[in-house]
């Protein structure tokens, strides 16, 4: 891609890809109304949409608190914990299996605490 450069990079959970798409979506619409998106965006999407289980704020606001939470949780770790939001500590070993640092069981559970306050009910 000539003329293209990288200007940022943020992870993102599945609730906020959906909300880029969406906007995305929208203006490709202005644009272009019969073909607004490309095909690996509009199955992105539909992905988004079925597994993006918060709303972007949410989303958003609990990835920051898990980020405070420890140290030790980055960006990446804080964006797979809100798509994937873990209910007790085995998911969370899944989850951490490759990492550096393994949580404690009661880190796991102030995870699970904070995570609980967002989980929507089904």
């Amino acid at each position: 891609m000539i003329g293209r450069k990288k200007l940022e990079e943020h992870y993102v959970t599945l609730a906020e890809a959906k909300e880029l798409l969406e906007k995305r979506r929208a203006e490709g619409m202005e644009e272009n109304p019969e073909e607004p998106m490309f095909y690996e965006a509009r199955i992105s999407l539909e992905h988004a949409e079925r597994f993006a289980k918060l709303k972007p704020e949410q989303a958003r606001e609990l990835k920051e608190k898990l980020m405070n939470l420890f140290d030790w949780i980055d960006e990446r770790i804080a964006a797979k914990l809100v798509d994937l939001l873990p209910e007790d500590y085995f998911d969370i070993r899944v989850i951490f299996a490759k990492e550096e640092h393994m949580p404690t069981k009661e880190e796991a559970e102030e995870i699970i605490n904070l995570i609980d306050e967002y989980r929507p009910l089904e």
